[in-house]
Protein backbone atom coordinates (compact mmCIF):
# COMPACT_ATOMS: atom_id res chain seq x y z
CA UNK A 1 0.00 0.00 0.00
CA UNK A 2 1.29 3.46 -0.92
CA UNK A 3 2.14 5.80 1.94
CA UNK A 4 -0.13 8.56 0.57
CA UNK A 5 -3.09 6.20 0.44
CA UNK A 6 -2.44 5.03 4.01
CA UNK A 7 -2.30 8.66 5.20
CA UNK A 8 -5.51 9.47 3.35
CA UNK A 9 -7.32 6.51 4.93
CA UNK A 10 -6.17 7.50 8.41
CA UNK A 11 -7.25 11.10 7.84
CA UNK A 12 -10.68 9.92 6.71
CA UNK A 13 -10.93 7.61 9.71
CA UNK A 14 -9.93 10.29 12.24
CA UNK A 15 -11.23 13.57 10.81
CA UNK A 16 -14.20 12.84 8.56
CA UNK A 17 -17.39 14.85 9.09
CA UNK A 18 -19.22 11.75 10.26
CA UNK A 19 -16.61 11.00 12.93
CA UNK A 20 -16.59 14.61 14.06
CA UNK A 21 -20.35 15.21 14.19
CA UNK A 22 -21.36 11.67 15.11
CA UNK A 23 -23.98 11.44 12.35
CA UNK A 24 -24.25 11.47 8.56
CA UNK A 25 -24.57 15.04 7.28
CA UNK A 26 -26.40 13.91 4.15
CA UNK A 27 -29.18 12.41 6.28
CA UNK A 28 -29.29 15.26 8.81
CA UNK A 29 -28.74 18.40 6.75
CA UNK A 30 -30.58 20.84 9.02
CA UNK A 31 -28.74 19.67 12.14
CA UNK A 32 -25.45 19.72 10.23
CA UNK A 33 -25.97 23.27 8.93
CA UNK A 34 -26.87 24.53 12.42
CA UNK A 35 -23.74 22.99 13.93
CA UNK A 36 -21.51 24.30 11.12
CA UNK A 37 -23.03 27.75 11.67
CA UNK A 38 -22.30 27.53 15.40
CA UNK A 39 -18.72 26.48 14.66
CA UNK A 40 -18.22 29.42 12.29
CA UNK A 41 -19.69 31.78 14.88
CA UNK A 42 -17.37 30.44 17.59
CA UNK A 43 -14.29 30.70 15.40
CA UNK A 44 -15.16 34.24 14.27
CA UNK A 45 -15.86 35.37 17.86
CA UNK A 46 -12.55 33.99 19.15
CA UNK A 47 -10.63 35.35 16.16
CA UNK A 48 -12.16 38.80 16.71
CA UNK A 49 -11.29 38.80 20.42
CA UNK A 50 -7.68 37.69 20.03
CA UNK A 51 -7.37 39.63 16.78
CA UNK A 52 -8.10 42.87 18.61
CA UNK A 53 -5.49 42.13 21.29
CA UNK A 54 -2.77 41.29 18.78
CA UNK A 55 -3.72 44.18 16.51
CA UNK A 56 -3.33 46.53 19.46
CA UNK A 57 -0.04 44.82 20.37
CA UNK A 58 1.17 45.28 16.79
CA UNK A 59 0.38 48.99 17.05
CA UNK A 60 2.45 49.26 20.25
CA UNK A 61 5.38 47.35 18.70
CA UNK A 62 5.19 49.44 15.51
CA UNK A 63 5.57 52.63 17.56
CA UNK A 64 8.87 51.34 18.99
CA UNK A 65 9.98 49.78 15.68
CA UNK A 66 9.82 46.22 17.07
CA UNK A 67 7.08 44.64 14.91
CA UNK A 68 9.26 41.60 14.26
CA UNK A 69 8.65 40.47 17.87
CA UNK A 70 5.17 39.41 16.70
CA UNK A 71 6.93 36.60 14.82
CA UNK A 72 8.29 35.37 18.15
CA UNK A 73 4.73 35.35 19.51
CA UNK A 74 3.66 33.13 16.60
CA UNK A 75 6.56 30.74 17.14
CA UNK A 76 6.12 30.53 20.94
CA UNK A 77 2.35 30.00 20.74
CA UNK A 78 2.78 27.31 18.08
CA UNK A 79 5.37 25.56 20.23
CA UNK A 80 3.17 25.87 23.33
CA UNK A 81 0.24 24.15 21.66
CA UNK A 82 2.58 21.51 20.24
CA UNK A 83 4.00 20.76 23.70
CA UNK A 84 0.59 20.29 25.32
CA UNK A 85 -0.92 18.27 22.45
CA UNK A 86 2.04 15.95 21.90
CA UNK A 87 2.50 15.44 25.64
CA UNK A 88 -1.11 14.28 25.89
CA UNK A 89 -1.40 12.25 22.70
CA UNK A 90 1.98 11.00 21.50
CA UNK A 91 2.26 8.01 23.81
CA UNK A 92 -1.07 6.53 22.79
CA UNK A 93 -0.83 7.69 19.18
CA UNK A 94 2.74 6.81 18.21
CA UNK A 95 4.05 4.26 20.69
CA UNK A 96 0.92 2.34 21.67
CA UNK A 97 -1.44 2.17 18.69
CA UNK A 98 -5.04 1.55 19.59
CA UNK A 99 -5.41 -0.23 16.22
CA UNK A 100 -2.09 -2.11 16.42
CA UNK A 101 -3.71 -5.54 16.24
CA UNK A 102 -5.59 -4.49 13.09
CA UNK A 103 -2.62 -2.94 11.29
CA UNK A 104 0.03 -5.57 12.16
CA UNK A 105 -1.34 -8.47 10.02
CA UNK A 106 -1.60 -6.24 6.95
CA UNK A 107 1.19 -6.36 4.32
CA UNK A 108 2.44 -2.89 5.26
CA UNK A 109 5.94 -2.08 6.48
CA UNK A 110 6.02 -0.83 10.07
CA UNK A 111 7.95 2.27 8.97
CA UNK A 112 5.10 3.30 6.67
CA UNK A 113 2.57 2.91 9.47
CA UNK A 114 4.73 4.97 11.84
CA UNK A 115 5.28 7.74 9.27
CA UNK A 116 1.56 7.85 8.46
CA UNK A 117 0.78 8.22 12.17
CA UNK A 118 3.28 11.08 12.48
CA UNK A 119 1.95 12.82 9.37
CA UNK A 120 -1.65 12.67 10.58
CA UNK A 121 -0.66 14.03 14.01
CA UNK A 122 1.39 16.81 12.39
CA UNK A 123 -1.49 17.76 10.07
CA UNK A 124 -3.72 18.20 13.10
CA UNK A 125 -1.02 20.26 14.85
CA UNK A 126 -0.36 22.48 11.85
CA UNK A 127 -4.06 23.13 11.26
CA UNK A 128 -4.62 24.29 14.84
CA UNK A 129 -1.32 26.20 14.95
CA UNK A 130 -2.19 28.21 11.85
CA UNK A 131 -5.69 28.97 13.17
CA UNK A 132 -4.29 30.08 16.55
CA UNK A 133 -1.57 32.26 15.02
CA UNK A 134 -3.75 33.73 12.26
CA UNK A 135 -4.53 36.94 14.25
CA UNK A 136 -0.79 37.36 14.94
CA UNK A 137 0.06 36.86 11.26
CA UNK A 138 -2.57 39.42 10.22
CA UNK A 139 -1.28 41.98 12.74
CA UNK A 140 2.32 41.48 11.64
CA UNK A 141 1.72 41.88 7.91
CA UNK A 142 -0.64 44.81 8.49
CA UNK A 143 1.89 46.83 10.47
CA UNK A 144 5.05 45.65 8.72
CA UNK A 145 3.69 45.49 5.17
CA UNK A 146 2.68 42.46 3.14
CA UNK A 147 4.99 40.51 0.82
CA UNK A 148 4.44 37.13 -0.85
CA UNK A 149 7.99 35.99 -0.03
CA UNK A 150 7.53 36.97 3.62
CA UNK A 151 4.25 35.01 3.80
CA UNK A 152 5.90 31.97 2.17
CA UNK A 153 8.79 32.06 4.65
CA UNK A 154 6.28 32.51 7.51
CA UNK A 155 4.36 29.36 6.50
CA UNK A 156 7.53 27.29 6.02
CA UNK A 157 8.87 28.52 9.35
CA UNK A 158 5.71 27.52 11.22
CA UNK A 159 5.97 24.09 9.63
CA UNK A 160 9.56 23.59 10.79
CA UNK A 161 9.59 25.35 14.19
CA UNK A 162 7.31 22.85 16.04
CA UNK A 163 9.37 19.81 14.93
CA UNK A 164 11.98 19.98 17.72
CA UNK A 165 9.42 20.26 20.57
CA UNK A 166 7.42 17.54 18.78
CA UNK A 167 10.39 15.17 19.01
CA UNK A 168 11.24 16.08 22.61
CA UNK A 169 7.67 15.92 23.91
CA UNK A 170 6.92 12.61 22.19
CA UNK A 171 9.82 11.08 24.09
CA UNK A 172 8.70 12.80 27.31
CA UNK A 173 5.18 11.43 26.79
CA UNK A 174 6.58 7.93 26.35
CA UNK A 175 8.75 8.41 29.46
CA UNK A 176 5.75 9.47 31.58
CA UNK A 177 3.77 6.45 30.37
CA UNK A 178 6.62 4.07 31.19
CA UNK A 179 7.27 5.72 34.57
CA UNK A 180 3.67 5.83 35.75
CA UNK A 181 2.86 2.35 34.43
CA UNK A 182 5.08 0.92 37.18
CA UNK A 183 3.11 2.76 39.85
CA UNK A 184 0.00 1.45 41.51
CA UNK A 185 -2.16 4.48 40.63
CA UNK A 186 -0.64 5.22 37.24
CA UNK A 187 -3.57 7.24 35.84
CA UNK A 188 -3.73 9.51 38.87
CA UNK A 189 0.04 10.10 38.80
CA UNK A 190 -0.09 10.98 35.09
CA UNK A 191 -2.97 13.39 35.76
CA UNK A 192 -1.08 15.07 38.63
CA UNK A 193 2.02 15.54 36.47
CA UNK A 194 -0.01 17.12 33.67
CA UNK A 195 -1.90 19.41 36.08
CA UNK A 196 1.45 20.59 37.47
CA UNK A 197 2.52 21.48 33.92
CA UNK A 198 -0.74 23.41 33.32
CA UNK A 199 -0.44 25.26 36.64
CA UNK A 200 3.15 26.16 35.81
CA UNK A 201 2.06 27.68 32.50
CA UNK A 202 -0.74 29.61 34.26
CA UNK A 203 1.58 31.04 36.92
CA UNK A 204 4.17 32.01 34.31
CA UNK A 205 1.57 33.66 32.09
CA UNK A 206 0.01 35.57 35.00
CA UNK A 207 3.38 36.78 36.24
CA UNK A 208 4.25 38.17 32.79
CA UNK A 209 1.01 40.11 32.24
CA UNK A 210 0.69 43.81 32.94
CA UNK A 211 -2.74 44.59 34.34
CA UNK A 212 -2.65 48.28 33.35
CA UNK A 213 -2.38 47.76 29.59
CA UNK A 214 -2.86 45.08 26.98
CA UNK A 215 -1.98 41.87 28.92
CA UNK A 216 0.11 40.64 25.96
CA UNK A 217 2.61 43.49 26.37
CA UNK A 218 3.95 41.85 29.51
CA UNK A 219 5.33 39.05 27.33
CA UNK A 220 7.33 41.26 24.94
CA UNK A 221 10.62 41.27 26.87
CA UNK A 222 10.48 37.52 27.53
CA UNK A 223 9.85 36.62 23.88
CA UNK A 224 12.50 39.07 22.72
CA UNK A 225 15.06 37.40 25.01
CA UNK A 226 14.05 33.92 23.85
CA UNK A 227 14.59 35.01 20.26
CA UNK A 228 18.01 36.36 21.16
CA UNK A 229 19.26 33.05 22.60
CA UNK A 230 17.25 30.40 20.69
CA UNK A 231 18.69 30.21 17.18
CA UNK A 232 15.62 28.81 15.33
CA UNK A 233 13.56 31.82 16.51
CA UNK A 234 16.32 34.15 15.39
CA UNK A 235 16.48 32.46 11.97
CA UNK A 236 12.68 32.59 11.68
CA UNK A 237 12.56 36.31 12.48
CA UNK A 238 15.36 37.17 10.05
CA UNK A 239 13.91 35.01 7.28
CA UNK A 240 10.43 36.57 7.44
CA UNK A 241 11.35 40.13 8.47
CA UNK A 242 14.40 40.54 6.22
CA UNK A 243 13.49 37.95 3.53
CA UNK A 244 16.75 36.15 4.28
CA UNK A 245 17.16 33.01 2.15
CA UNK A 246 20.16 31.89 4.19
CA UNK A 247 18.26 31.94 7.50
CA UNK A 248 15.38 30.04 5.93
CA UNK A 249 17.83 27.39 4.70
CA UNK A 250 19.19 27.12 8.26
CA UNK A 251 15.66 26.42 9.57
CA UNK A 252 14.75 23.91 6.86
CA UNK A 253 18.10 22.11 6.91
CA UNK A 254 18.55 21.79 10.67
CA UNK A 255 14.98 20.74 11.46
CA UNK A 256 14.69 18.38 8.47
CA UNK A 257 17.91 16.52 9.29
CA UNK A 258 16.97 16.14 12.96
CA UNK A 259 13.48 14.95 12.04
CA UNK A 260 14.76 12.36 9.56
CA UNK A 261 17.15 11.00 12.20
CA UNK A 262 14.28 10.98 14.70
CA UNK A 263 12.04 8.95 12.38
CA UNK A 264 14.82 6.46 11.61
CA UNK A 265 15.59 5.64 15.24
CA UNK A 266 12.20 6.18 16.88
CA UNK A 267 10.41 4.01 14.31
CA UNK A 268 12.23 0.99 15.74
CA UNK A 269 11.33 2.04 19.28
CA UNK A 270 7.68 2.47 18.24
CA UNK A 271 7.65 -1.01 16.68
CA UNK A 272 9.09 -2.45 19.92
CA UNK A 273 6.71 -0.61 22.28
CA UNK A 274 3.64 -1.46 20.21
CA UNK A 275 4.64 -5.12 20.14
CA UNK A 276 5.40 -5.13 23.87
CA UNK A 277 2.56 -2.94 25.10
CA UNK A 278 2.41 -1.17 28.46
CA UNK A 279 3.03 -3.62 31.30
CA UNK A 280 1.71 -2.27 34.55
CA UNK A 281 3.18 -3.27 37.87
CA UNK A 282 0.12 -4.77 39.51
CA UNK A 283 0.23 -6.43 42.92
CA UNK A 284 -2.54 -8.78 43.83
CA UNK A 285 -3.63 -9.10 47.43
CA UNK A 286 -6.15 -11.63 48.57
CA UNK A 287 -9.06 -9.95 50.28
CA UNK A 288 -12.23 -11.22 51.82
CA UNK A 289 -15.27 -10.59 49.69
CA UNK A 290 -17.67 -8.09 51.24
CA UNK A 291 -21.13 -7.25 49.98
CA UNK A 292 -22.47 -3.72 50.23
CA UNK A 293 -25.87 -2.63 49.04
CA UNK A 294 -25.90 0.61 47.05
CA UNK A 295 -28.54 2.61 45.24
CA UNK A 296 -28.59 2.56 41.45
CA UNK A 297 -27.68 6.23 41.15
CA UNK A 298 -24.78 5.90 43.57
CA UNK A 299 -23.36 2.93 41.63
CA UNK A 300 -23.66 4.81 38.36
CA UNK A 301 -22.04 7.93 39.85
CA UNK A 302 -19.13 5.85 41.17
CA UNK A 303 -18.73 4.39 37.67
CA UNK A 304 -18.52 7.93 36.30
CA UNK A 305 -15.81 8.81 38.81
CA UNK A 306 -13.76 5.77 37.80
CA UNK A 307 -14.09 6.68 34.13
CA UNK A 308 -13.07 10.27 34.89
CA UNK A 309 -9.95 9.27 36.84
CA UNK A 310 -8.89 6.49 34.47
CA UNK A 311 -8.93 8.74 31.40
CA UNK A 312 -6.20 11.36 31.76
CA UNK A 313 -7.35 13.33 28.72
CA UNK A 314 -10.97 13.34 29.92
CA UNK A 315 -10.03 14.48 33.43
CA UNK A 316 -7.62 17.18 32.27
CA UNK A 317 -9.87 18.71 29.60
CA UNK A 318 -13.14 18.51 31.54
CA UNK A 319 -11.59 19.35 34.90
CA UNK A 320 -9.44 22.33 33.97
CA UNK A 321 -12.17 24.73 35.14
CA UNK A 322 -11.99 23.20 38.61
CA UNK A 323 -8.24 23.81 38.69
CA UNK A 324 -8.77 27.45 37.66
CA UNK A 325 -11.31 27.98 40.48
CA UNK A 326 -8.99 26.52 43.10
CA UNK A 327 -5.97 28.51 41.89
CA UNK A 328 -7.91 31.79 41.71
CA UNK A 329 -9.46 31.43 45.16
CA UNK A 330 -6.19 30.41 46.86
CA UNK A 331 -4.28 33.17 45.04
CA UNK A 332 -6.81 35.75 46.30
CA UNK A 333 -5.73 35.03 49.87
CA UNK A 334 -2.13 36.03 49.11
CA UNK A 335 -2.44 38.48 46.17
CA UNK A 336 -5.65 40.33 47.01
CA UNK A 337 -4.43 43.75 45.81
CA UNK A 338 -3.00 42.38 42.56
CA UNK A 339 -6.17 40.45 41.67
CA UNK A 340 -8.42 43.39 42.56
CA UNK A 341 -6.38 45.81 40.44
CA UNK A 342 -6.30 43.30 37.59
CA UNK A 343 -10.10 42.91 37.66
CA UNK A 344 -10.56 46.69 37.77
CA UNK A 345 -8.15 47.34 34.89
CA UNK A 346 -9.45 44.58 32.63
CA UNK A 347 -13.21 44.97 33.16
CA UNK A 348 -13.53 48.62 34.12
CA UNK A 349 -14.24 50.43 37.39
CA UNK A 350 -17.98 50.86 36.61
CA UNK A 351 -18.66 47.12 36.88
CA UNK A 352 -19.05 45.67 40.38
CA UNK A 353 -16.53 43.03 41.36
CA UNK A 354 -19.42 40.65 42.11
CA UNK A 355 -20.34 40.63 38.41
CA UNK A 356 -16.73 39.97 37.41
CA UNK A 357 -16.58 37.00 39.78
CA UNK A 358 -19.94 35.84 38.40
CA UNK A 359 -18.63 35.90 34.82
CA UNK A 360 -15.39 34.12 35.68
CA UNK A 361 -17.04 31.36 37.70
CA UNK A 362 -19.78 30.85 35.10
CA UNK A 363 -17.10 30.30 32.48
CA UNK A 364 -15.05 27.96 34.69
CA UNK A 365 -18.13 25.94 35.66
CA UNK A 366 -19.02 25.65 31.99
CA UNK A 367 -15.58 24.25 31.21
CA UNK A 368 -16.44 21.19 33.32
CA UNK A 369 -18.72 19.83 30.59
CA UNK A 370 -18.73 16.14 31.55
CA UNK A 371 -22.48 15.65 30.82
CA UNK A 372 -21.85 16.73 27.21
CA UNK A 373 -19.49 13.81 26.55
CA UNK A 374 -20.12 11.17 29.24
CA UNK A 375 -22.89 9.41 27.30
CA UNK A 376 -20.71 9.25 24.19
CA UNK A 377 -17.85 7.82 26.24
CA UNK A 378 -20.01 4.76 26.97
CA UNK A 379 -19.24 3.88 23.34
CA UNK A 380 -20.09 0.35 22.30
CA UNK A 381 -20.58 -0.58 25.97
CA UNK A 382 -23.86 1.32 26.10
CA UNK A 383 -25.64 -1.98 25.44
CA UNK A 384 -24.64 -3.06 28.97
CA UNK A 385 -26.59 -0.17 30.52
CA UNK A 386 -29.36 -0.74 28.01
CA UNK A 387 -29.73 -4.37 29.12
CA UNK A 388 -30.05 -3.46 32.82
CA UNK A 389 -33.46 -2.80 34.41
CA UNK A 390 -32.65 0.90 34.71
CA UNK A 391 -34.50 3.79 33.13
CA UNK A 392 -32.54 5.70 30.48
CA UNK A 393 -33.35 8.96 32.28
CA UNK A 394 -31.80 7.53 35.48
CA UNK A 395 -28.55 6.93 33.60
CA UNK A 396 -28.56 10.54 32.39
CA UNK A 397 -29.42 11.89 35.86
CA UNK A 398 -26.50 9.97 37.34
CA UNK A 399 -24.17 11.69 34.88
CA UNK A 400 -25.63 15.05 35.92
CA UNK A 401 -25.24 14.20 39.62
CA UNK A 402 -21.60 13.25 39.01
CA UNK A 403 -20.97 16.61 37.36
CA UNK A 404 -22.63 18.53 40.21
CA UNK A 405 -20.66 16.61 42.86
CA UNK A 406 -17.53 17.49 40.93
CA UNK A 407 -18.34 21.19 40.44
CA UNK A 408 -20.56 22.61 43.19
CA UNK A 409 -18.44 21.93 46.33
CA UNK A 410 -15.32 23.42 44.73
CA UNK A 411 -17.30 26.37 43.34
CA UNK A 412 -18.92 27.16 46.70
CA UNK A 413 -15.67 27.00 48.66
CA UNK A 414 -13.86 29.06 46.00
CA UNK A 415 -16.57 31.75 45.92
CA UNK A 416 -16.52 31.98 49.72
CA UNK A 417 -12.72 32.37 49.79
CA UNK A 418 -12.71 34.90 46.94
CA UNK A 419 -15.66 36.84 48.39
CA UNK A 420 -13.95 37.15 51.77
CA UNK A 421 -10.67 38.22 50.13
CA UNK A 422 -12.41 40.89 48.01
CA UNK A 423 -14.53 42.11 50.98
CA UNK A 424 -17.95 41.18 49.56
CA UNK A 425 -20.92 41.50 51.88
CA UNK A 426 -22.16 38.28 53.47
CA UNK A 427 -25.50 38.45 51.65
CA UNK A 428 -23.77 38.89 48.28
CA UNK A 429 -21.46 35.93 48.96
CA UNK A 430 -24.48 33.74 49.80
CA UNK A 431 -26.42 34.93 46.75
CA UNK A 432 -23.44 34.29 44.49
CA UNK A 433 -23.09 30.78 45.92
CA UNK A 434 -26.79 30.06 45.30
CA UNK A 435 -26.66 31.57 41.79
CA UNK A 436 -23.57 29.57 40.78
CA UNK A 437 -25.15 26.37 42.11
CA UNK A 438 -28.27 26.97 40.01
CA UNK A 439 -26.07 27.88 37.03
CA UNK A 440 -24.13 24.61 37.42
CA UNK A 441 -27.41 22.64 37.50
CA UNK A 442 -28.71 24.48 34.44
CA UNK A 443 -25.51 23.91 32.41
CA UNK A 444 -25.41 20.23 33.43
CA UNK A 445 -28.94 19.73 32.06
CA UNK A 446 -28.18 21.72 28.89
CA UNK A 447 -24.99 19.73 28.27
CA UNK A 448 -26.83 16.45 28.80
CA UNK A 449 -29.39 17.41 26.16
CA UNK A 450 -26.57 18.37 23.78
CA UNK A 451 -25.02 14.92 24.20
CA UNK A 452 -28.41 13.26 23.61
CA UNK A 453 -28.80 15.08 20.29
CA UNK A 454 -25.14 14.74 19.28
CA UNK A 455 -23.96 11.35 20.56
CA UNK A 456 -20.73 9.88 19.25
CA UNK A 457 -20.48 6.19 20.13
CA UNK A 458 -18.07 5.21 17.36
CA UNK A 459 -14.60 6.50 18.22
CA UNK A 460 -11.00 5.30 18.34
CA UNK A 461 -9.87 7.16 21.47
CA UNK A 462 -11.25 9.48 24.15
CA UNK A 463 -9.79 12.57 22.44
CA UNK A 464 -12.29 12.24 19.59
CA UNK A 465 -15.15 12.63 22.09
CA UNK A 466 -13.66 14.98 24.68
CA UNK A 467 -11.87 17.40 22.34
CA UNK A 468 -13.01 16.84 18.75
CA UNK A 469 -16.70 15.96 18.96
CA UNK A 470 -19.51 18.32 17.97
CA UNK A 471 -21.07 17.87 21.43
CA UNK A 472 -17.93 19.17 23.17
CA UNK A 473 -17.83 22.19 20.88
CA UNK A 474 -21.52 22.94 21.33
CA UNK A 475 -21.10 22.61 25.10
CA UNK A 476 -18.50 25.39 25.14
CA UNK A 477 -20.60 27.56 22.82
CA UNK A 478 -23.66 27.07 25.05
CA UNK A 479 -21.68 28.47 27.99
CA UNK A 480 -20.89 31.62 26.00
CA UNK A 481 -24.54 31.95 24.93
CA UNK A 482 -25.78 31.76 28.53
CA UNK A 483 -23.10 34.21 29.67
CA UNK A 484 -24.21 36.66 26.96
CA UNK A 485 -27.83 36.33 28.13
CA UNK A 486 -26.73 36.97 31.72
CA UNK A 487 -24.66 39.93 30.51
CA UNK A 488 -27.61 41.56 28.71
CA UNK A 489 -29.78 41.06 31.78
CA UNK A 490 -27.22 42.69 34.06
CA UNK A 491 -26.69 45.55 31.56
CA UNK A 492 -30.39 46.50 31.45
CA UNK A 493 -31.08 45.96 35.17
CA UNK A 494 -27.87 47.32 36.72
CA UNK A 495 -28.93 50.98 36.88
CA UNK A 496 -32.44 50.43 38.25
CA UNK A 497 -32.28 47.30 40.44
CA UNK A 498 -29.94 46.57 43.41
CA UNK A 499 -27.31 43.91 42.83
CA UNK A 500 -28.91 41.58 45.41
CA UNK A 501 -32.19 41.54 43.48
CA UNK A 502 -30.38 40.99 40.17
CA UNK A 503 -28.59 37.93 41.57
CA UNK A 504 -31.94 36.51 42.78
CA UNK A 505 -33.57 37.15 39.37
CA UNK A 506 -30.72 35.37 37.56
CA UNK A 507 -31.06 32.43 39.98
CA UNK A 508 -34.77 32.17 39.17
CA UNK A 509 -33.97 32.35 35.47
CA UNK A 510 -31.47 29.49 35.77
CA UNK A 511 -33.98 27.31 37.60
CA UNK A 512 -36.70 28.12 35.06
CA UNK A 513 -34.47 27.19 32.10
CA UNK A 514 -33.66 23.85 33.73
CA UNK A 515 -37.29 22.65 33.72
CA UNK A 516 -37.82 22.27 29.92
CA UNK A 517 -34.38 20.64 29.52
CA UNK A 518 -35.37 18.13 32.21
CA UNK A 519 -38.44 17.19 30.16
CA UNK A 520 -36.29 16.74 27.04
CA UNK A 521 -33.92 14.42 28.92
CA UNK A 522 -36.77 12.15 29.98
CA UNK A 523 -38.13 11.75 26.45
CA UNK A 524 -34.96 11.87 24.35
CA UNK A 525 -32.92 9.47 26.52
CA UNK A 526 -35.47 6.69 26.02
CA UNK A 527 -35.28 7.14 22.24
CA UNK A 528 -31.46 7.01 22.30
CA UNK A 529 -31.47 3.74 24.21
CA UNK A 530 -34.12 2.20 21.97
CA UNK A 531 -32.33 3.20 18.76
CA UNK A 532 -28.86 2.12 19.91
CA UNK A 533 -27.59 -1.00 18.14
CA UNK A 534 -24.81 -2.93 19.85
Amino acid sequence: MKLTRLIRLQLQNNFSFKRFFGFDLKKNKVKGYLIIGAIIYGVVALAATFGYLFFDLGKVLNEINQVHILLSFSAVYAIGFTIITVLLRASGYLFYYKDYEILTPLPIHSRKIFISKIVVLLIMLYTINFVITLPIMFSYFYWNGFSILGLLFYIIGLICIPLIPFMLMSMASLGISLLTSKMRHSKIMTLILLIIVVLGIMVLSFSMNDATVNPLTGQIDLFANITKYYLPFKWFNNAVYSNSYLDMLYIIGSHSILFIVYIYFIEKLAAFTNKRGIRSNIKYKQKNITYQEKTVVRSLVEKEFKKFINSTLYALNSGIGLVFMIVLSVASLFFKADIQSYFTAEFGVVLSLEYIVLALFAFMIGLTYTPAVSLSLEGENLWILKSLPIKASTVMYSKIVFNLILVIPIALISIMMLGISLSFSLINILLLMILMSSFAVMMAFIHSVINLYLPKFDYNNDAEVVKQSAAALMAILSVFVMMIIYGFGIYFMNDVIPIEVILMILTGFSIGITIPFNIIIKTKSEKIFLNFNS
